[in-house]
């Protein structure tokens, strides 16, 4: 994955879309940093990145949750208190039912 084909594949779709996008392995960071701009949403974990760096192991699914925190805050992406969705926020903001 590549910004320059985030781009070309958000900007593809209807404006009103909610979309959520993810980076592979080195990509992770440069496309959830590209995704949170454009206004987009990330998803981050253990299955699709390890690092937090080159060479540095992210310790927890949670760390990298954080760090994207951290990076929707420092582009302006916070709307209310939280930048994190819920599980339950997730499913309302994708168009799924609620677990039961």
């Amino acid at each position: 994955a590549t910004v320059r084909d985030l781009v070309i594949m958000a900007t593809s779709i209807p404006a009103d879309s909610t979309w959520t996008a993810t980076g592979i392995g080195k990509n992770a960071w440069g496309i959830a940093a590209a995704t949170i701009a454009m206004g987009g949403h990330v998803r981050v974990g253990f299955e699709d990145n390890v690092y937090m760096s080159k060479g540095v192991l992210a310790k927890s699914n949670g760390e990298m949750v954080e760090r994207v925190v951290q990076m929707a805050k420092l582009l302006n992406r916070e709307v209310e208190e939280t930048v994190v969705a819920t599980p339950a926020e997730a499913r309302e903001i994708l168009g799924l039912a609620p677990l039961k």
